[in-house]
């Protein structure tokens, strides 16, 4: 991503194509935009398992998330956080592909969550004091899991899952170190690994707890992912 563009580059060949880049109207940022492409800076990025869909979001004070295909930059879906969210500082694609989860950079850091094909809002709720560094969902299939982490605190959220709270602090236990966190992701069997910046990377379980630390680095881990 450059400014309000989005790169794809061939890296066999060296080739680039763009998602954006055409003529926008100078309207006021403080206005909802439909406009066909970004108008402020991408902050986040966010890319399907098999390659083939991205979203993007931006800045702004009520900034536009964009769905659209890496093959042919065509727009999938379009749709704008609420007045106030300064801008999109994650986002993250359902392993299925239908559901996007943004966190925006609001006071309240509010977390949303988006059905691309319907276009429709399907929560929003605040999402913690603490500045969220990072969202992921669960790899595992038919998994609708995902984790947002803080310097503090990672957070599980389980929005088709009736039984369990919407969003459930994960316990580190008196047996880990403790640290601020910096990252965060998941393998396609579901397991968690958030990062450390203590160079440790944490192994959260389906139950919220951290299981395992194990030592990856001599300086903090600034960012991670598993397949």
């Amino acid at each position: 991503m450059v400014a309000a563009l989005g790169v794809v580059m061939d890296t066999t060949t060296g080739a680039q194509s763009f998602y954006g880049g055409g003529r926008c109207e100078m309207t006021p940022k403080h206005e909802v935009s439909d406009q066909a492409f970004h108008r402020d800076d991408i902050l986040s990025l966010d890319i399907s398992a098999d390659r083939e869909t991205v979203v993007t979001g931006e800045s702004g004070p009520s900034p536009a998330v964009h769905v659209w295909k890496a093959a042919t930059g065509e727009k999938v879906g379009q749709f704008s956080l609420q007045q106030g969210s300064r801008g999109v500082v994650a986002c993250s694609l359902s392993p299925c592909s239908r559901y996007v989860a943004t966190v925006d950079n609001s006071n309240d850091h509010r977390v949303s969550i988006y059905n691309i094909e319907r276009q429709k809002n399907l929560v929003t709720t605040n999402g913690s004091t603490d500045r969220i560094l990072d969202v992921a969902w669960s790899k595992r299939a038919e998994d609708l899991r995902f984790a947002t982490v803080t310097p503090k605190q990672v957070c599980f959220w389980h929005p088709a899952d009736v039984t369990k709270r919407l969003k459930q602090p994960g316990v580190m236990g008196r047996t880990n170190a403790a640290t601020l966190f910096t990252s965060i992701c998941f393998d396609e069997e579901g397991w968690c690994y958030s990062g450390g910046e203590n160079g440790q990377i944490q192994v959260w379980a389906d139950s919220c707890q951290a299981v395992k630390c194990i030592k990856a680095h001599s300086a903090g881990i600034t960012s991670i992912e598993a397949t």
